[in-house]
């Protein structure tokens, strides 16, 4: 796993509401974007979807968690890879 692809996307996917439109999760999730631009070269769609699910997967489910955590990754980590 790319380490700092998973350091860049931690100060957003290690939270356990992390798919959350809540103004905090979406400034980290904004946070995470600005980190991973600063990589060079560009993080692949595959490399950010591993580095999510790394944080993800273990997390507690919360209320809206969403029930297929592997799509929701998928999504988000397309949402990611296209604003790079």
């Amino acid at each position: 796993m790319n380490t700092k692809v998973k350091e860049a996307v931690k100060c957003w996917a290690s939270s356990p509401t992390w798919f959350s439109r809540h103004p905090m999760d979406t400034a980290e999730f904004r946070r995470a974007v600005s980190n991973l631009k600063r990589i060079t070269p560009t993080p692949s769609f595959e490399e950010i979807k591993e580095a999510i699910m790394f944080f993800v997967s273990d997390a507690p489910t919360m209320l809206g968690t969403p029930s297929d955590i592997p799509q929701a990754v998928h999504d988000f980590a397309g949402k990611i890879y296209n604003k790079l």
